[in-house]
């Protein structure tokens, strides 16, 4: 078994397709451990070949339960060439209610990836649902920005408008991750208005939210944020939140490339309390 993941691994890292039916054919290997390891190399590859048999092995896991291999099948199919393939089929198990809540979160994210159109309102109807969890709600609302939905704009924004009249009644890491992700997917889809939100939000009493709204300043480059910023800077009373201040500072300057587009969600959202 050892050996097995080594090579395929081996393989994947020396991108040597001529190896690519061997690889596919490990998609099955009766220990999980090969089986994603030959995913790992697929996906690092971009077997186009891979990707009708890996959705088809995709059809067999179960959807109600967390689990780690799903999640990379999922993530991989994303990536592979002709990934959209698999679309109708994981737009029918993140309709399904009763499947688990990481594995819709995982399938949220590939549409945003494949940017899958068609599952505009399931999102939709997940993003601003508020017994959906946190994170699913969250990966929802980051995809929809991807996506350029103007159906969700008006929707973000009285999410934002709630979330200020419920400040201190909401449980504060709840708060905190709608209200990055909120303004996050505003930002993706270029939206003019999302400015005097990014405004308010650099001085929440929420560090990890003022972060987040001054890294979204830089990555808008609008030099009218630029005093905001320059106060950050050198008054905001978190380490972190002042050395965001002056990154962003510099990317509307000219002086640093833009913040990856990936980094709203680096940090899996906090749940709410069971």
């Amino acid at each position: 078994m050892g050996m097995k993941i080594v090579l395929l691994k081996t393989i994947g890292d020396l991108d040597l397709k001529e190896n690519k039916d061997t690889i596919i054919t490990f998609f099955e290997d009766p220990n999980e451990d090969v089986a994603k390891q030959a995913v790992n190399s697929a996906k690092k590859m971009k077997l186009a070949e891979a990707t009708n048999p890996l959705l088809e092995k995709v059809k067999k896991e179960d959807f109600t339960k967390n689990s780690n291999s799903l999640s990379l099948y999922i993530s991989t199919l994303a990536d592979l060439p002709d990934g959209k393939v698999a679309a109708p089929f994981l737009e029918t198990k993140f309709r399904e209610k009763f499947n688990n809540a990481d594995m819709r979160g995982q399938i949220a994210l590939y549409f945003g990836t494949v940017l899958y159109t068609e599952a505009e309102s399931a999102l939709m109807e997940v993003a601003f649902d508020e017994i959906q969890p946190t994170t699913l709600r969250c990966y929802s609302m980051n995809t929809l920005g991807k996506l350029k939905s103007e159906t969700a704009k008006p929707k973000l924004y009285e999410l934002l408008d709630s979330l200020k009249k419920t400040a201190g009644k909401l449980d504060a890491k709840k708060a905190q991750s709608l209200k990055i992700y909120a303004i996050g997917a505003l930002v993706t889809m270029g939206d003019k208005e999302v400015f005097q939100e990014l405004n308010e939000f650099a001085r929440d009493d929420d560090s990890m939210v003022r972060l987040r709204a001054i890294e979204f300043m830089g990555s808008l480059k609008d030099p009218k944020a630029l005093e905001l910023l320059e106060y950050k800077r050198d008054r905001d009373p978190s380490p972190k939140v002042q050395k965001a201040a002056k990154k962003a500072i510099d990317q509307i300057n000219g002086k640093e490339s833009p913040i990856e587009e990936e980094k709203s969600i680096e940090e899996k959202p906090e749940e709410e309390p069971k």
